[in-house]
């Protein structure tokens, strides 16, 4: 009674993948029309129900990382990850390389972005190739705008507002902002992990917030190249053990984007 009871456990397992294969493969189809139309949410939940359908799918990855970060650019990071998971899948996918050296350089991480480059133009990938013959003639810009990169404003405890000491770097940041229209950043915000996590929560966003006002106030730098992330107590920059540590994660830190 038992073999035949896992005769037929194995029957349906194998006539069940195909079906999902064939389920998958109609939601990529379906993402793929809502990408051409430029709905890209809807495309991502589509290409979402493809990977819940088939999680061996690199295609269904790929193309929800090109749509994610096609929907918001600060969508960059879980755009990273389906890349990532894509290559995991597929490692010959040169395409996958290439989209992930796209965003890395987005994330200024050069060099893991030149190593996808040259990974992808080994595969084969015109596109990378390209790329790369015209690097050499932008890596003037690229040190031109490198001093905002991994910028800090540290807080007091339980405060969000501005010392004076960080005017100057504000001026500088906003100062590249205004001189180079193609950038955009990204305001991290980050708490230590005193109070509840609901707290924290709210009080690196403000940080962040208070930081992209100070930005837009005293410049002309339209908000919408700047966007702001709250953290709060969840990414620490050194323990919570002690107080030095604490003032380390009271921060707002700056990823700049081209």
């Amino acid at each position: 009674m038992k073999k035949i009871y896992l005769a037929v456990i194995i029957a349906f397992f194998i006539s069940w993948q195909p079906v999902c294969a064939q389920e998958a493969a109609t939601w990529i189809e379906k993402g793929d029309i809502l990408e051409q139309q430029e709905i890209y949410a809807e495309a991502v939940k589509a290409y979402t129900k493809a990977i819940e359908y088939d999680p061996g799918s690199a295609d269904a990855y790929l193309k929800r990382g090109i749509a994610l970060f096609s929907e918001r650019k600060t969508n960059c990071t879980e755009s990273l990850s389906d890349f990532t998971k894509a290559i995991e899948l597929a490692p010959g996918n040169a395409e996958a390389y290439f989209r992930r050296g796209s965003v890395n350089y987005y994330m200024i991480n050069n060099e893991q972005g030149l190593k996808d480059m040259e990974t992808a133009a080994a595969l084969g990938h015109t596109g990378a190739r390209d790329w790369l013959a015209s690097k050499t003639g932008t890596q003037q810009a690229d040190s031109d705008i490198s001093f905002t990169t991994q910028s800090i404003i540290y807080f007091d405890h339980d405060r969000a507002d501005i010392q004076p000491s960080y005017r100057r770097l504000l001026e500088n940041v906003a100062t590249a902002l205004t001189n180079n229209p193609r950038l955009s950043i990204v305001l991290s915000g980050h708490a230590d992990s005193t109070g509840t996590e609901e707290y924290n929560n709210t009080l690196s966003l403000k940080r962040a917030t208070v930081v992209k006002g100070y930005l837009v106030k005293n410049s002309t730098v339209s908000p919408e190249r700047i966007a702001v992330k709250a953290y709060g107590e969840s990414m620490p920059a050194a323990s919570n053990d002690t107080k030095d540590d604490r003032a380390l994660n009271r921060r707002v830190e700056f990823d700049v984007y081209e």
